[in-house]
């Protein structure tokens, strides 16, 4: 059973309320998120407030001397990226950004066969094609030697990269032979760090566009905005500071772009006339776009962007789409055989799950792994491939470094890194059995640590459930990754009916009741666990009572929700969508 949080606050939010002009709940919401001050609310709810200057960025006004030189002397460059929705989306920026400036530019995905980041045979391939300036995006900052190799080849490197820097012995940061632009470097003024490469990609393109451009910006500026969106929302980098303004500014301008490229894929996804948000960003166009790294080419990925011939945008959209649809049947199918897997192996109760099989194609094993942890809440790592050597990716929950389990296991690793909550690795087969009961045996995780945690926002009673407050949340918008959908609670409501939904009628609309003011609610999670929780405290025949509207006793449950604005047919109206719920006591 999943914990429940209420996240508390000693804040004065009616106060904060009063001087910012925002409803008390909506107050209470930023209080308990750290944001107490009225001028942090402010700041906050102020999408249109300025941005901090580009130029703050270490190693940026060199970066952009380079290209000034560059473009000034004709000298070809290649943009080198990567071939996730960030390295695309990066790579795209600065390739629109250059060429109208005249640059003689183009661009370098690596399949994924080559691994990630710069590698010297493309480089030396590059360099033999006349390449004379290399900027790497959404990677570089811990290229060494291939930085290297490129200048021996006389090639000139800009880095603009959001990863971590690689240290020496003593601690202090060590960056490659290059004009090097990335926010985690100690000596970077720019006081927002948490960019991914695609705004940080946009923000480089802006000051350039600023020193080289003229007036020249707009409207080039909103379509790189735009695709500086994509690419964070794309890479899960926190949603506040900068990142939430780019994600904001870029989704109100993604419906109204008419480059080919991007409106053909969204009528490949049947989104041309949906008011885009995160979620179509985030589930439906970004793994499209993710498809093509995963089991084609990134590079038909950017040349669906960049193309401004509506037939060929047509049939690379119609391409990504079917890669997409073909994932999504490779992580079916693989999830099916982790999960055969552990039952068999009996690793379901294991702290760390470390599961292995021959036929999990590596380039879905991420999405498998993320899906196994979410359904039995713990760490999992996905091994693939056969013989000696396998690769495997590795998804964490709160409270568990999985890169730090992995550091301590080096001894067996010959190839591993990432974050804590997200990692890759290659191990020797025999390992195996090795890595997992070493994990598992430093694990400090306990049974309860590894349940899911929601965490409560506040307490909401249903009549405070109105449209105006549906249309207050949405100054919160875009909701995402450290800036989650407001997650509301209330004990004791009453159910007093069910009708079921949906096309394949497997959603629940729920009539809730607390008092004299009653509400129906969406679930969107089955109807399975609902139907065996009221069953065994009151009979098999309450669920058909509850479906046909007859059921005399009180049936009360404690609730957790999400309130959203709902329009249907010109129609506006405040949503509750359920996330959880138990018997209340």
């Amino acid at each position: 059973m999943a914990n429940w949080l209420l996240k508390q606050t000693t804040a004065d939010y009616r106060e904060l309320a009063r001087q910012t002009g925002i409803p008390p709940a909506l107050a209470r919401i930023l209080a308990v998120r750290g944001l107490r001050e009225p001028q942090q609310v402010a700041g906050f709810l102020d999408a249109d407030r300025p941005l901090s200057s580009p130029l703050l960025f270490a190693d940026l006004p060199r970066a952009l001397e380079l290209c000034r030189e560059m473009i000034e002397t004709r000298q070809p460059c290649c943009i080198f990226g990567d071939y996730d929705a960030d390295g695309v989306m990066s790579t795209v920026i600065l390739y629109r950004a250059l060429q109208a400036l005249g640059a003689q530019v183009s661009y370098y995905i690596p399949e994924r066969s080559e691994g990630y980041g710069l590698n010297i045979p493309a480089l030396e391939k590059l360099a033999g094609d006349g390449i004379r300036y290399i900027i790497a995006c959404d990677n570089g900052v811990s290229a060494f030697e291939q930085v290297e190799r490129a200048n021996q080849l006389g090639m000139t490197v800009i880095i603009l990269d959001h990863h971590a820097l690689s240290t020496d012995e003593q601690g202090k940061q060590r960056l490659p032979a290059a004009a090097v632009v990335d926010a985690h470097r100690d000596d970077c003024g720019y006081p927002f760090k948490q960019y991914c490469a695609a705004g940080l990609c946009y923000r480089f393109a802006e000051a350039l566009y600023a020193q080289l451009g003229g007036d020249a910006w707009q409207p080039l500026g909103d379509t790189l905005l735009a695709y500086a969106a994509f690419g964070t929302i794309c890479d899960l980098v926190d949603l506040h500071g900068d990142n939430r303004l780019l994600a904001r500014r870029g989704l109100e301008l993604l419906p109204r772009l008419q480059q080919p490229g991007l409106r053909a894929l969204l009528n490949a996804t049947a989104l041309q006339h949906t008011p885009l948000g995160v979620y179509h960003i985030g589930f439906i166009l970004g793994p499209c776009i993710n498809a093509a790294g995963r089991l084609g080419s990134a590079g038909d990925a950017v040349r669906l962007l960049l193309s401004d011939d509506p037939a060929e945008a047509e049939q690379l959209a119609a391409q990504l789409v079917a890669l997409n649809d073909l994932r999504k049947e490779k992580t079916e199918q693989g999830a099916k055989l982790a999960l055969n897997a552990i039952e068999q192996q009996r690793l379901q109760r294991q702290r760390i799950i470390v599961v292995h099989h021959p036929d999990i194609e590596e380039s879905v094993a991420g999405i498998i792994a993320g899906r196994i942890k979410e359904q039995f809440s713990r760490p999992v790592i996905v091994l693939s491939g056969r013989g000696d050597m396998l690769r495997g990716s590795c998804r964490s929950v709160e409270g568990y470094n999985i890169f730090a389990g992995l550091s301590a296991c080096r001894d067996i690793l010959p190839n591993f890194g990432g974050h804590p909550l997200a990692a890759g690795l290659s191990i020797a087969a025999v390992n195996v059995a090795a890595l997992r009961a070493r994990l598992n045996q430093d694990c400090a995780l306990t049974e309860d640590e590894l349940q899911p945690l929601y965490r409560i926002d506040m307490r909401l009673p249903l009549n405070e459930i109105t449209l105006p407050f549906a249309e207050a949340l949405t100054l919160l918008e875009p909701y995402g990754k450290g800036n989650p959908e407001p997650l509301f609670a209330e004990k004791g409501l009453r159910l007093l009916k069910l009708h079921i939904i949906g096309k394949k009628n497997n959603y629940l609309r729920w009539t809730l009741a607390d008092g004299a003011r009653s509400i129906d609610a969406v679930d969107f999670n089955g109807a399975e666990r609902l139907q065996t929780l009221l069953a065994a405290r009151y009979g098999e025949t309450i669920w058909q009572e509850l479906l046909d509207g007859r059921t005399a006793q009180p049936l009360l449950l404690d609730v957790l929700f999400t309130v959203s604005l709902n329009e249907f047919n010109g129609n506006r109206s405040a949503q509750m969508q359920i996330k959880d719920y138990r018997l209340s006591s």
